[in-house]
């Protein structure tokens, strides 16, 4: 009888567990960003701390940053689980303590390369940034 419960518990566990699943990704393909659709002009700034700093701007088509800025070769880096991981910034690569932050008018950006919308007018600043 305890062990006909068990199962039974187990099984309604894993019927819900899957549904919160299901449900959370309904709502991540209704909620992901998404790029304005046609042609954009956005600007990227790189920043290293003690040298100026350089715009790029681009003219684009991209949905996302990361085309955008691979269109005109700014970024390179190693592909991760959760996308592009950005090592190389015009030439300039990030040490074992560094990283290279991005943020949008300079709000960090919550989303990756791969996910970050580009829209026209953007502004985007790349910096190199200490690990602390």
């Amino acid at each position: 009888m305890k062990q006909k419960r068990s199962t039974k518990q187990i099984v309604i566990l894993v019927a819900a567990l899957v549904a919160v699943i299901a449900i959370l990704a309904v709502v991540y393909t209704v909620f992901k960003p998404e790029g304005t659709k046609g042609s954009k002009e956005i600007v990227a700034e790189v920043i290293i701390p003690g040298q100026d700093s350089k715009e790029f701007t681009i003219k684009t088509d991209a949905l996302f940053l990361r085309e955008a800025l691979e269109e005109i070769d700014l970024i390179k880096g190693s592909e991760s689980e959760y996308g592009l991981f950005v090592t190389d910034v015009n030439g300039v690569t990030a040490s074992e303590k560094e990283w290279w932050a991005f943020t949008l008018n300079g709000e960090m950006l919550t989303t990756g390369v791969d996910d970050t919308p580009v829209n026209d007018g953007d502004h985007f600043e790349i910096t190199l940034t200490e690990i602390e």
